[in-house]
């Protein structure tokens, strides 16, 4: 369903400047590690074809911020581990994360690799949202590292990772809610016994 949708996208009039910028946003070239100005050396069939041929397109699985707790959505991969060394740059795994406050995440984003200590993958000069909200990114990751790592290697489906992520979203809210009723019992106790 992606390919066709691009298929029909880009054979009804899109130009060849709309296809770089949409293979750009997408990160496409960096994971080729084509450089900004080897860009033009692409015929535009050339550049439909990188859509089309898995070993270079992306597809990506939105991850809200309701479901993350994060102040900003996240894409994983949806290919992961099956990647060729063709993507030199992404071989390993990463995350995408909302790179502005603004749009949707399909915009601006930068990619995170999923480690044991995460590092964005790009210049931080790029980066467009608070230093803790990317410390915010980092953390997810730490905490959900083996989960995150087990959707790159395809061990675990997206529908079955947002489930988890839900279900722990939930008694993450739970734990919350209990934890101010205990303050505000707290709070009453003191007040009653002049603590």
């Amino acid at each position: 369903m992606y390919k066709q949708f691009f298929w029909q996208r880009w054979l009804v009039g899109e130009t060849r400047e709309s296809l770089i910028e949409w293979l750009e946003s997408q990160g496409v070239f960096v994971a080729m590690g084509v450089d900004d100005n080897e860009v033009s050396k692409y015929s535009f069939k050339e550049l439909q074809y990188m859509v089309f041929e898995e070993d270079f397109a992306f597809f990506w699985a939105t991850i809200d911020k309701k479901y993350t707790g994060l102040p900003v959505d996240i894409r994983l991969d949806e290919i992961g581990s099956q990647r060729t060394q063709k993507l030199i740059h992404f071989s390993e795994p990463l995350l995408t994360f909302q790179n502005s406050y603004e749009g949707r995440i399909y915009t601006d984003v930068l990619p995170m690799s999923i480690s044991k200590n995460p590092k964005v993958l790009e210049n931080e000069e790029y980066i467009h949202i608070k230093p803790e909200d990317v410390k915010a990114v980092r953390q997810f990751i730490i905490k959900h590292y083996e989960l995150l790592l087990k959707h790159w290697r395809q061990e675990i489906t997206t529908m079955e990772l947002y489930e988890i992520l839900k279900k722990e979203a939930k008694q993450d809210e739970a734990l919350e809610k209990l934890v101010n009723e205990i303050r505000e019992n707290m709070k009453i106790v003191k007040e009653k016994w002049k603590i």
